[in-house]
């Protein structure tokens, strides 16, 4: 797959760069009852099924899931599965519809969200040789926000961050996402090639499902435990396949 010819343009990719290391970017996790676009999704006596999101089930097995709008983290209302922020504080990504007042992305199509989580990896791994899913992960969501820490107590978190268990250990959601394709958190996920394109999907994808699960979170999204390989939510493959049709310009 060729790099993609629907890129976020100069100007923005400038102050993405300018930005990726600061708290405008930084992923922090965000489930803030405010009220925004309606997700996507069937109808269903129980309230809405996210199209294209599967959460696991008993055993192996993976079932769509449901959730009431009204009751919903962000993530789901809004399309955002991974809580992606805007390129810089005015900027979006292709398909963004809004934000929050903490910069959070919406969508119409969840497929964009993935789109921009995809484009946001490769800017990653050019400019900041971030090629581990410890790597990633400590960029995306910074070891201080306390992302990614489900055993530390909420009375122990502070605004601004400071959770011990995420500066001592590699982020559970790189942990989650390393493993569960048979690698150590710190080693090279070898994602992207020379030319920007897709040369482990498996890995790319046990990424994108990690910090889904991690961003829509327990109520919705099993949690397994910092040593499990397994992943409470996925992204459906025609999810998948039309976030990298966006990348394309095929979208």
């Amino acid at each position: 797959m060729a790099r993609s010819s629907n890129r976020i343009t100069h100007a923005t990719l400038m102050a993405l760069t300018l930005f990726s290391a600061s708290p405008v970017l930084a992923q922090q996790g965000d489930t803030m009852p405010e009220a925004g676009q309606p997700t996507a999704g069937d109808q269903t006596p129980g309230g809405q099924s996210a199209s294209g999101l599967l959460a696991r089930q008993d055993g192996d097995a993976f079932g769509p899931v449901r959730f009431e709008a009204g009751k919903a983290p962000f993530a789901l209302r809004n399309n955002n599965w991974v809580a992606i922020k805007g390129p810089n504080i005015r900027g979006e990504w292709p398909g963004q519809t809004g934000a929050n007042r903490h910069g959070f992305a919406r969508f119409d199509d969840p497929a964009y969200s993935i789109s921009g989580f995809i484009e946001l990896m490769r800017i990653y791994h050019d400019r900041h040789g971030a090629k581990s899913a410890v790597e990633i992960l400590q960029r995306y969501s910074p070891s201080g926000d306390c992302s990614g820490a489900p055993s530390l107590p909420p009375n122990e978190r502070r605004d601004g961050g400071g959770c011990v268990e995420n500066q001592k250990n590699a982020p559970v959601t790189a942990t989650r996402a390393a493993r569960a394709v048979g690698l150590a958190p710190t080693d090279d996920l070898d994602l992207f090639g020379s030319n920007g394109e897709i040369k482990h999907p498996d890995r790319l994808r046990a990424l994108i499902d990690a910090v889904v699960t991690q961003e829509v979170g327990a109520s919705h999204c099993p949690q397994p435990p910092r040593g499990e390989g397994w992943i409470g939510c996925k992204v459906d493959d025609d999810i998948y396949a039309r976030a990298v049709d966006l990348l394309d310009g095929n979208g």
